[in-house]
C-alpha cells in the first residue's frame, strides 16, 4: 500500500455567483484524488476550526477514504475560506479580499505529524505552506518523494536554497519559464513540471523535455482544483514506476475529471 501525505491547506471554497460552499484547499483536493487509487492510503495534515466550515470539511472527509486523524481541529479557530468567482468558460478569478487564512496561517507540525511524514512514500505540499520548512527538514531525514506546488509564484532565486530536496517541482506557467526549468533539471535531480491549462503540461528531468496534451473537456464547469488533481495523479503514478510520460497522462486525466464539476474536491 502506497502511503501518500498532503500537508498544506484545507479550506472552504465559497462560490459567490453560484451561492455554493465546497470543501477544498490544496491538501484536501490532492488527497481527494489520491484516495481514489485502490493501492493508496491518503493522509491529510492540515488545521481547521471548530466552526461551521470546519464541520463541513470534516463531514466530507468522513465520506471518503482519506485518513482523517491528522486533520487537526483548533478550538475557537476560524477555518480558512476562499471566495471564488467563475467566468462563463468555467475559469475562475479572485479579488483582493478573497482569502481568509484562519487557523491555516499559524499551523505547525507536531511530533506525530513528523513521524507520519517520515513513514510516507509521497509527501506533497505548497511553497506558501506554513509547514514547508518543517517538511524540508523531514525530507533530509526521510526517504519519501517530496513534491511541492509553486503555483504562480516567481521567487526563483529564493527557491534555489532548497531545490535539491524537491523531487517533483510543479508550477503553473507559460513558455517564458521553460528555459529556467530545463536548466534546473540539469543542475538538480528532480522533475520540473509546468502545467499550462488547456495547453497541457511540460516537464524536464536531466535536461530532457516531455510534453503532454490536456484531455479535452466539453462544457467545463470550474477549474478550481485542476492543478491539485493533476499533481495527485502525477505523483501516484510516478511513485509507482518513475515514468514521467505516464505520470503526466494520468495527471491530465484527473484534472479533466475535476474540471467537469464545481469545486476541487
Amino acid at each position: 500500500m502506497m502511503k501518500v501525505v498532503a500537508a498544506s491547506c484545507a479550506c472552504v471554497d465559497v462560490f459567490v455567483d453560484k451561492k455554493e460552499l465546497h470543501p477544498g484547499g490544496e491538501a484536501l483536493n490532492f488527497c481527494g484524488i489520491a484516495c481514489r487509487y485502490p493501492d493508496v492510503q491518503a493522509y491529510i495534515i492540515a488545521a481547521v476550526g471548530d466552526d461551521d466550515n470546519g464541520r463541513l470539511i470534516r463531514e466530507r472527509v468522513r465520506k471518503t477514504a482519506i485518513y482523517p486523524d491528522f486533520l487537526r481541529v483548533i478550538r475557537g479557530g476560524v477555518t480558512a475560506n476562499h471566495r471564488i468567482w467563475n467566468k462563463h468558460d468555467g475559469d475562475r478569478y479572485f479579488r483582493e479580499d478573497s482569502w481568509c487564512g484562519g487557523v491555516h496561517d499559524t499551523f505547525v507540525l507536531g511530533a506525530e505529524e513528523k513521524r507520519l511524514l517520515l513513514s510516507a512514500d509521497v509527501v506533497h505540499t505548497t511553497v506558501d505552506s506554513p509547514v514547508l520548512r518543517q517538511i524540508l527538514e523531514c525530507r533530509q531525514q526521510g526517504n519519501f518523494l517530496l513534491s511541492v506546488d509553486f503555483n504562480e509564484y516567481r521567487d526563483f532565486d529564493a527557491w534555489e536554497d532548497f531545490l535539491s530536496l524537491v523531487d517533483v517541482f510543479f508550477i503553473s506557467g507559460a513558455e517564458d519559464i521553460f528555459p529556467r526549468l530545463s536548466a534546473w533539471s540539469e543542475r538538480y535531480h528532480g522533475v520540473f513540471a509546468a502545467t499550462l491549462a488547456a495547453r497541457g503540461s511540460a516537464a524536464w528531468q536531466g535536461g530532457k523535455e516531455y510534453r503532454c496534451g490536456a484531455v479535452p473537456v466539453e462544457n467545463p464547469a470550474d477549474t478550481t482544483g485542476a492543478g491539485d488533481s493533476y499533481q495527485a495523479g502525477f505523483m501516484v503514478t510516478f511513485r509507482r514506476n518513475r515514468d514521467i510520460r505516464r505520470a503526466m497522462a494520468d495527471g491530465s486525466r484527473m484534472a479533466a475529471e475535476t474540471i467537469r464539476r464545481i469545486g476541487g474536491f
